[in-house]
């Protein structure tokens, strides 16, 4: 139920942000140029140029403290992503080699591209409550 509701208010989030750049239709059809593929990327840990990754582990690369996986993507352009998927987090109790990982729905948010890369990614697992934004830590060679 949780991760039904996150796919709604990303979905509803996208639109919304599509229609505020004039992305929505204006209500005259016009032939649309074809569409230049997004190249805007990850870095990931490896500094590997990852493009719709299926997980994204370059939250945290020191530590691997939290990772989304089975990510599904939906929107990736230049300017930012869109996406659906689990967050894994260690929890760290009684310390963080030992302790165990909490898995949860998550809205996944790309953001301020800097060099053709992601630099920031906000983590919404709550409607409730607000995003968890994070600087990326990978890298790009």
């Amino acid at each position: 139920m949780g991760s039904r509701i996150i796919r709604v208010c990303v979905t509803a989030a996208i639109a919304a942000t599509l229609g505020l750049f004039g992305v929505a239709g204006t209500g005259t059809a016009v032939a649309a140029p074809s569409p230049t593929p997004a190249v805007t990327v990850v870095g990931g840990c490896d500094g590997a140029k990852l493009v719709q990754p299926r997980t994204l582990s370059s939250i945290f690369c020191a530590d691997v403290g939290v990772i989304v996986s089975d990510i599904t993507w939906l929107a990736w352009t230049d300017g930012f992503a869109a996406g659906f998927g689990t967050e894994n987090r260690k929890l760290c109790k009684p310390d963080c080699a030992s302790g165990s990982i909490a898995k949860y729905p998550v809205g996944i948010w790309l953001f301020a591209p800097k060099n053709g890369a992601f630099t920031q990614v906000s983590l919404y697992s709550s409607i409730a409550g607000p995003p968890e934004t994070y600087q990326l830590t990978g890298h790009v060679r």
